[in-house]
């Protein structure tokens, strides 16, 4: 058991134990045999070589990754500068057979057609990131070899030479593809919609290949950097494209050369276009003027119409349709001005569609109000001009809209109240009949007669010309209360005459009982007294 426990105990030490380059030999040896399998790569069939620069790549991987090892633990070790050398050898030679392959797929690519042309397109899109790799691993062999005082300044040259090259040829094939994806642009405006959707194929390819093209450049003119090259123009074209602004557009002579670009696209632009931009300006103002014509004429043809229209609308609907009308027709007036000047309809209307929503989540409160303007505008509970009790506040509406309800107060106030306030309260119409009855309670007391205060009453209100005869005017005997026989006295009358009725009959009251003897009591209490004796 003890055994089984230190071995175990051995395996996990181990395991634990920190990973060791292998020795110098061991990689000359596997060098060596990395360039037999350059020359199989060099002479091998082209559906083979993938595979096996494939395998030639993660067997020097595991060198490269060695080599990192070497140097962090003894960079002095004897024979490391000669593997170093190797491996940078090895770079040069791949990336020169890299380029023969990139050259050899781009003349294929010109002469094939279809889908043989795409997989080339491909194949040569793969080329240029392997390559991307291989300039990455060529400088950090560059950076080793400073290091260990090797002498590669012949070899560095010739890799800063070719990365020049590089980025040239890149950026010439950026400025091309852009060019044919902007002709394909222009061609969309006049195809059809089956041309169309090829069209949209062939834009959608042309920005993948432009978008692996500027990565190349990036990392091309990222290692240029690096070396003191001056990219200035090369970062101009890859924010041009891309837009992505980033610590480059800080750089003073990129953001100066952009400036100087983009004012001269301006001028060449301002200068082809000044004529029929002039023409189109002149047919939008013309357009708004006559929308705005058209708007105040529907206005005023909408605002006659439902004024007049046996249907009785209410002020609120009345002033809606006459809004909506003159908005509406000014609406597609501006809409057919912007198509005239060339904006295309289509994403704006989109545009406004998410605006739309944006907008009623910010103002969902007064789209609140809004429906329930919507609710008074079907409903009609009130109208402008009726008295009406809202949460208590008595008043008659003097302006009404689909979001407000403006109510002057009898002591002469204007209280403004949101229509989601009055929709969900209770409305009280207080001039929406045209005949009221007029509730009033009269005491007299009980020692006077009934039946002759009673008469009193019922005279008064035959004799009061503003008291309807029908319905017929109620007074009863209502309650005995506390101090007094109270009736209750009800004439109906014209809503308009309301309160002339209510006040006069109850200064009448007042009068003729006095003059007939009638008490009118007020509340009192009999207070007895009683005397104790001792």
């Amino acid at each position: 058991m003890i055994k089984k426990y230190f071995a175990a105990l051995l395996l996990m030490m181990s395991m634990m134990a920190p990973a060791y380059a292998q020795s110098i030999d061991s990689m000359v040896t596997l060098q060596q045999e990395l360039k037999e399998r350059l020359v199989q790569l060099s002479t091998a069939d082209p559906a083979d070589k993938l595979f096996f620069e494939d395998v030639l790549r993660r067997k020097n991987d595991k060198i490269r990754a060695d080599i990192e090892l070497q140097l962090q633990d003894n960079p002095s070790v004897k024979g490391l500068d000669e593997v170093v050398r190797s491996e940078m050898t090895l770079m040069g030679n791949l990336l020169k057979l890299s380029h023969q392959d990139l050259v050899e797929l781009t003349k294929a690519v010109r002469k094939a057609k279809g889908e043989e042309k795409d997989d080339l397109e491909f194949a040569a899109q793969k080329r240029l990131g392997i390559m991307d790799v291989y300039y990455e691993e060529a400088f950090k062999t560059l950076s080793w070899g400073e290091t260990l005082n090797i002498d590669f300044t012949k070899e560095k040259t010739a890799i800063l030479k070719e990365l020049t090259n590089r980025a040239d040829l890149l950026s010439n094939i950026i400025h091309y593809l852009e060019s044919q994806k902007s002709d394909i642009a222009k061609r969309m405006q006049y195809a059809s919609a089956e041309k169309k959707d090829l069209l949209t194929q062939n834009a959608t390819s042309l920005t993948e290949r432009i978008s692996l093209m500027i990565a190349s450049l990036e990392v091309t003119t990222a290692l240029m950097e690096q070396n003191n090259i001056d990219i200035t123009e090369y970062k101009q074209l890859i924010f041009s494209v891309t837009g992505d602004i980033n610590s480059d557009v800080l750089d003073i002579s990129v953001a100066y050369g952009l400036t100087e670009e983009w004012v001269t696209r301006f001028k060449d632009w301002a200068v082809e276009n000044a004529p029929s931009i002039i023409v189109k300006l002149i047919i939008f103002a013309v357009i708004l003027w006559i929308t705005n014509f058209l708007s105040r004429l529907a206005k005023s043809a909408i605002k006659r119409s439902v004024s007049h229209s046996k249907m009785k609308f209410s002020k609120l609907m009345q002033e809606f349709f006459v809004s909506m009308g003159s908005k509406f027709v000014m609406m597609i007036g501006i809409l057919i001005a912007l198509s005239q000047i060339g904006i295309n309809l289509g994403p704006l209307l989109t545009g406004f569609g998410v605006a739309g929503v944006v907008i009623g989540f910010a103002l969902k409160d007064t789209l609140s109000n809004f429906a329930s303007g919507m609710m008074i505008l079907i409903y009609r509970p009130f109208d402008v001009g009726d008295l009406v009790d809202i949460g208590g506040i008595v008043g008659k509406v003097n302006r009404m809209n689909l979001v407000s309800t403006t109510i002057k107060t009898v002591d002469n106030q204007n209280l403004i109240f949101p229509n989601n306030k009055i929709w969900g309260d209770v409305i009280k119409n207080v001039t929406i009949e045209t005949e009221r009855r007029v509730d009033m309670v009269f005491g007299i007391g009980y020692q006077d007669d009934i039946e002759k205060a009673k008469a009193i009453f019922t005279d008064i209100l035959e004799s009061h010309p503003a008291v309807l005869k029908t319905p017929e005017p109620m007074v009863k005997l209502h309650t005995l209360n506390e101090s007094s026989v109270d009736f209750i006295v009800r004439p109906w009358v014209k809503t308009d005459d309301y309160w002339d009725v209510y006040w006069e009959v109850t200064e009448t009251v007042k009068k003729r009982l006095d003059a007939e003897g009638v008490s009118i009591p007020f509340p009192q209490r009999d207070l007895h007294i009683y005397k104790h004796e001792a």
